[in-house]
């Protein structure tokens, strides 16, 4: 179990966790004991058991998704983590802002994912940033990415049909991260929807409307939101506002 009652939470520090992972890695992996963790206290009750199931469902989401060679699927692997981690574990606002719940969630339950996800070919080992080890915020942690992935274009408008609609497109890993989740305009939920929409009009596949890379593609507009964010009040902008933002500023920006 991760927690003692219902108002403490497991978490994982730093130096515990690289300890963990290199003795997995030199062929001597242990069973992590209650000194090794540390907690944080809840100001409501929560239903900690809901991890094992969305580990469960999280394991077997990697099996269903691996491709010859022992790789993952990536695009589809977190297209449908992102969802099936926010859904499951209804994270009270404490525990999801907490690294430390990240970096044990990594280390102790999902550790084979994070191998198969993000190491490479022929054996590889992924790197000790993916579990969150020296970083202190969710946002550099790859199941804090996932989750705030899911978090942050979740749609209430679409909650009768599927409110992870935007989260479940087919979306680069740099668009995500550099686009939305590192930078303080992604933080407007409302803009990180637009951005989603309008550079991936067709939900079935990964075409983008605008260039990946490279001079004049999307990562030009990133820059030129994070100059219009001081300007504009992206967070009390309706749709088609954005939308129109969005259009305007990229018009001399190259087509994909």
């Amino acid at each position: 179990m991760m927690v003692d009652d219902l108002s403490r939470v497991r978490t994982l520090s730093n130096e515990r966790a690289r300890v963990a992972i290199t003795d997995r890695r030199r062929g001597r992996p242990r069973k992590l004991l209650a000194g090794d963790f540390d907690t944080i206290e809840l100001a409501s009750e929560w239903d900690a058991t809901v991890v094992d199931g969305a580990c469960a469902s999280i394991l077997k989401l990697r099996e269903n998704l691996v491709e010859s060679g022992c790789k993952v699927d990536a695009f589809n692997f977190d297209r449908l983590a992102c969802s099936m981690l926010h859904r499951k574990l209804q994270l009270p606002p404490s525990v999801a802002a907490s690294a430390g719940f990240w970096r044990w969630l990594a280390v102790e339950k999902l550790a084979d994912v994070i191998e198969v996800r993000h190491g490479g070919r022929k054996g590889k080992e992924a790197n000790l940033a993916n579990y969150g080890i020296d970083k202190h915020d969710i946002g550099q942690c790859r199941l804090g990415i996932l989750w705030l992935r899911a978090d942050m274009l979740y749609d209430p408008d679409a909650e009768l049909q599927n409110a992870y609609h935007l989260a479940e497109r087919f979306l680069h890993t740099d668009f995500i991260e550099s686009g939305i989740i590192r930078v303080r305009y992604g933080w407007c939920r409302n803009l990180a929807r637009a951005l989603v929409r309008f550079q991936y009009p067709d939900p079935t596949t990964k075409k983008t409307f605008l260039r990946n890379t490279g001079d004049g593609s999307i990562r030009e507009l990133y820059k030129r939101l994070r100059h219009l964010h001081s300007v504009y009040a992206f967070e009390f902008m309706s749709d088609g506002e954005l939308r129109s933002l969005l259009e305007r500023h990229s018009r001399d920006l190259k087509r994909a």
